[in-house]
């Protein structure tokens, strides 16, 4: 019978000998990562710098397979070894996670796009337009201080399914792994394959592989035009606050969607500039509130200066969020000044969750309910509770658009 410590060194000098090899080594042996292969020899000067310094390890990589790069060219009609230093940095700087992750950062129970189970993992992307956001003391304290959690983020969401989910295998001998999603800018999302330690482990940290390139944060102009939200863009545009709201820092935008806006009676249309004012600040929180961090019965003030209020009920795929009355439908739409969850309600002032989300409240100070007379709980006003606001909010309003800076009103995650 062989010694135990022989055993031992036998099973762990695999993983040390992965453990010393640089990133363009242990990419190497996998064929579906070739062109990745040949991008970073091509500028390997540039990438040792960022891959090859221990100031910021330990870090993951999120490495674009071929698939990826034919996409990424069949989208935009150019090579990424087109691409110059200027656009290639922070891009390369977006696929590097601080901290080493494995398969458990990456595996949690299905959910849905509302229920908001994930994680938020900032990079090594700290500067430039796409990072118009900072760490809180909760993000900060997780991943190692201030400095370390200062980049934007991204976030990690395990599939509902992998039925449909494209797998492929990265070498003969391997299996595929557990495959989630990774959710970056512009409501993007790409499929990450997990890879196990003893061949996705590298001298400064993991690597996995992902089948899209992640888009770098934007404006939240051209995130919620993006989404589709018309009502809400309408809303923007005749408050003139687009400009208030992509130039400021750290805020969460609670946005109703158009099936929302459609049930209070398209009161982007209908409400002049001063109550949509009122009623979109009402749905804007001056901190970052990733949904990951949010807990039951926590309350944010708004920008308005009014509470709204968290509410989670279940567990796992089964897991619901309020915000006051309106139900999270999506979580975590990423802009580069924090980011943007949607709704299936417009809002009511202390309203409390409800199986219609569209019950109208008794009072600007009740909790909403729904009519016993009719079947169908009528559509609520998008403008109760928000005419009869004290003046002082509307000052409030035009302090934060003179200085531009809401993030320095709350606390941060």
């Amino acid at each position: 019978m062989l010694p135990s410590s022989f055993l031992f060194l036998a099973t762990t000098l695999p993983l040390a000998s992965a453990q010393a090899q640089s990133l363009l080594q242990a990419i190497g042996n996998i064929s579906s990562l070739s062109n990745f292969t040949a991008f970073y020899r091509a500028n390997e000067i540039s990438a040792n710098l960022l891959f090859n310094n221990p100031s910021s390890w330990p870090i993951t990589v999120l490495v674009p397979n071929n698939q990826a790069f034919a996409a990424y060219f069949q989208k935009t009609n150019r090579s990424l070894a087109n691409l110059s230093p200027q656009e290639l940095l922070p891009l390369i700087q977006y696929h590097s996670l601080v901290s080493s992750l494995g398969a458990e950062n990456f595996t949690a129970p299905s959910d849905g796009a509302g229920s908001g189970i994930g994680t938020t993992v900032p990079t090594l992307l700290a500067e430039g337009p796409s990072n118009n956001r900072t760490a809180g003391a909760a993000l900060a304290s997780k991943f190692g201080g201030v400095d370390r959690a200062k980049g934007q983020v991204v976030f990690i969401r395990p599939s509902a399914s992998t039925s449909n989910t494209k797998r492929f295998i990265l070498s003969n001998r391997q299996n595929p792994g557990p495959s989630s999603s990774i959710r970056s800018g512009l409501q993007t999302n790409v499929n990450v394959q997990v890879i196990d330690p003893q061949q996705g482990t590298w001298a400064g940290g993991r690597f996995h592989v992902i089948d899209g390139l992640l888009t770098l944060p934007d404006l939240c102009s051209k995130t919620i035009r993006g989404a589709g939200l018309t009502g809400l863009d309408n809303a923007l545009n005749r408050s003139s606050l687009w400009p208030t709201l992509d130039s400021s820092t750290n805020v969460t935008c609670l946005g109703p969607s158009n099936e929302a806006f459609r049930s209070a009676g398209n009161p982007d249309g209908t409400l002049n500039a001063t109550q949509l004012q009122s009623a979109l600040l009402f749905h804007t929180l001056p901190e970052v509130a990733y949904s990951d961090y949010l807990t039951n019965g926590q309350e944010f003030t708004s920008i308005q200066g009014a509470k709204v209020k968290v509410k989670i009920e279940g567990t796992g795929s089964n897991r619901v969020i309020y915000f006051n009355n309106a139900k999270l439908i999506e979580a975590n739409v990423l802009t580069n000044n924090g980011l943007m969850h949607i709704i299936d309600g417009v809002m009511s002032p202390n309203g409390t969750p409800s199986a219609t989300p569209s019950s109208t409240p008794s009072s600007t100070t009740s909790r909403g309910t729904a009519s016993a007379t009719n079947s169908k709980a009528a559509a609520p006003n998008f403008a109760d509770g928000y005419i009869g606001w004290s003046a002082v909010y509307m000052l409030g309003f035009l302090i934060l658009a003179d200085i531009m800076g809401l993030g320095a009103l709350g606390l941060r995650f």
